[in-house]
Formats: C-alpha cells, sequence, structure tokens
C-alpha cells in the first residue's frame, strides 16, 4: 500500500510540477523528462477543451481531483494514513471528527511531507555538488524541485525550515500522536502530546525540534534512493538494459555529489564509496534522530 501512496504522491508531484511550468516556452531535450512532459501533455490537452481552463486553471484542477480521489481510495481500502517524523513520532487522524474532513486533511498533509522530503534532498545534493558541475539528472531534478529549486541557494535552507515549522506545527494540531516503540517498532498513542501541552514557549521549541526532524529524514530518503539506484544500476547491467542502467548511474552520481567517482558503478574493481557514504549518513541521520527526540522529551528547566 506504501507503493501505491508513493506513486499517487508522484502523479501529483507531475502536475503540481506544471503548475510551475507552463507548457508555452519550455521545450526539453533531457531525456528524464520528455516522458513525464508528455505524459502531463497528454492529459491536459485532454482535458482543456472539457474544462474550458487554461492550462494552469486545468492543471490544478488535476491536482484536486487526484487529492479527493486518492482520499476516497485509501478510505474504501480502510487504509490508516499516518504521517512519520524521524523514528519515533507518528501522527494519525484523529476519531471523533467527521471522517472524510479528516481524511481530506490528511491526504493533503502526506503530499505536502512528500513535497518538503523531495526539496531536502534536493537541497542536500546541492550542498554537496560539484561546483559548477551540471548533468542531465541534475537538471532534471531541478524542474521536479520547481519552484523551490529556483530559489537562491542561501534562501533554500530558511525557506524549507519555515514550511516544516508549519506543516509540524498544523499536523501536531490536528493530529493523534503515536509514539514507536525502538525495539519492536509497534506504535502505542500517547496519553500527552508534548506538542501541545505545557508552556506556549515549550511547545513552541518541541514542535521546532519536531520540525527538524522532519528535515532529517530527507537524509534517510536520500539513502534509500541511492540505494535504490546502485541495486536498480546492477540490475539494469546484468540484463543488458541501457536505458535503465544509464538512468540508475547518472541519478546515483547525483545524489553522491563530490563524494562520486566519476565511473561506472559496474566497472573494473570495486567502489567503497558509496558504502563508506550509506554509513557515515546513516550515522549522522541516527545521531539527529537521537538527540531531536531526546530534546523533545526531555523536561525543559525554563
Amino acid at each position: 500500500m506504501a507503493f501505491l501512496l508513493f506513486i499517487l504522491n508522484v502523479f501529483l508531484l507531475l502536475f503540481w510540477v506544471r503548475l510551475w511550468s507552463p507548457s508555452a516556452g519550455e521545450f526539453h531535450f533531457n531525456p528524464f523528462l520528455s516522458a513525464t512532459c508528455r505524459l502531463t501533455d497528454g492529459v491536459l490537452v485532454f482535458l482543456r477543451p472539457v474544462l474550458a481552463l487554461p492550462e494552469q486553471a486545468a492543471t490544478l484542477v488535476v491536482l484536486l481531483f487526484t487529492v479527493v480521489f486518492k482520499t476516497l481510495l485509501m478510505a474504501r481500502l480502510n487504509v490508516t494514513r499516518t504521517l512519520s517524523f524521524g523514528t519515533d513520532y507518528v501522527f494519525a487522524p484523529p476519531t471523533g471528527h467527521p471522517q472524510w474532513q479528516v481524511l481530506l486533511l490528511f491526504s493533503t498533509y502526506h503530499f505536502v511531507l512528500f513535497l518538503l522530503n523531495l526539496w531536502c534532498v534536493y537541497l542536500l545534493t546541492e550542498l554537496i555538488a560539484h561546483p559548477g558541475k551540471a548533468s542531465r539528472a541534475s537538471e532534471a531534478f531541478g524542474y521536479f524541485a520547481r519552484p523551490f529549486s529556483r530559489l537562491p541557494l542561501s534562501a533554500q535552507l530558511l525557506v524549507l525550515a519555515l514550511l516544516h515549522v508549519a506543516l509540524a506545527f498544523a499536523v501536531t494540531h490536528t493530529g493523534a500522536l503515536s509514539f514507536v516503540n525502538p525495539l519492536t517498532q509497534e506504535s502505542h498513542p500517547a496519553e500527552h502530546s508534548p506538542f501541545v501541552t505545557g508552556p506556549l514557549f515549550h511547545q513552541i521549541l518541541r514542535t521546532g525540534c519536531l520540525a527538524a526532524l522532519a528535515m532529517a529524514d530527507g537524509l534517510e530518503i536520500l539513502i534509500r534512493a541511492l540505494f535504490v539506484l546502485i541495486v536498480g544500476n546492477l540490475g539494469a547491467a546484468l540484463f543488458s538494459m541501457q536505458g535503465p542502467m544509464l538512468l540508475c548511474h547518472e541519478g546515483a552520481e547525483l545524489l553522491l555529489g563530490r563524494f562520486a567517482r566519476g565511473k561506472t558503478l559496474t566497472g573494473a574493481g570495486f567502489d567503497f564509496t558509496p558504502l563508506i557514504f550509506f554509513f557515515v549518513a546513516d550515522m549522522i541521520y541516527r545521531f539527529a534522530c537521537f538527540n531531536l527526540s531526546n530534546l523533545i522529551r526531555a523536561p525543559l528547566p525554563f
């Protein structure tokens, strides 16, 4: 079911980007972009005469329809939509409210979190990229990260932090908190949420730490994406699939940034760079989650 949600979020992303990239004046010779642009163009060419709307208005209608469709589908399948922050905090739709409103709200949260996670990964790749070195993969990633990617690099971190704080505030005040047992990975409802109880200043600090946890999740997603791309590259090389192999290789080089060796991942010898990158990035992620979770749970002396 997580895979289905991921596919729906990717579909939403394609049309979200289309809001900021009208087809007029957009020409793509990048093979990583041409297929997705043909898909969105085909849908919009079909819908614009039916809806009698300009392109961006029709794109917004497709976005809203997909969010509602995803909500109804998950309700029909009895899937409980949850949002995870770090390794310890899970928020679920609260009970005792009109069900369709809560499900629609959390469906929107789910896509917003997906979008912010993508932007976090984009910012990380920009920070570790080779200065002045662009590729087809980086051009495609910048396209899918619009409008965030159009901001100056100096402003991206501030904007990302503010958006995460806003999302954390909204989720903590509308969702039901559960804690995850680190040993069994099972969640149990919290009796009292530290984000909505206690002095206001404490609530603000803890919500800020929760937002930082959500930003740290971008590092975990980068690690997972890199693992998938490396395995996909090896599988494509095994079956002599040149297109997927090239896609996975350039994607992995993008995520590794200046730590990439600039050679194929299936060439002679064995490159330990991805393994070292995995180890260091995972250690940083777990260190951040551990300390931020401790800050949230610790009694504040002031």
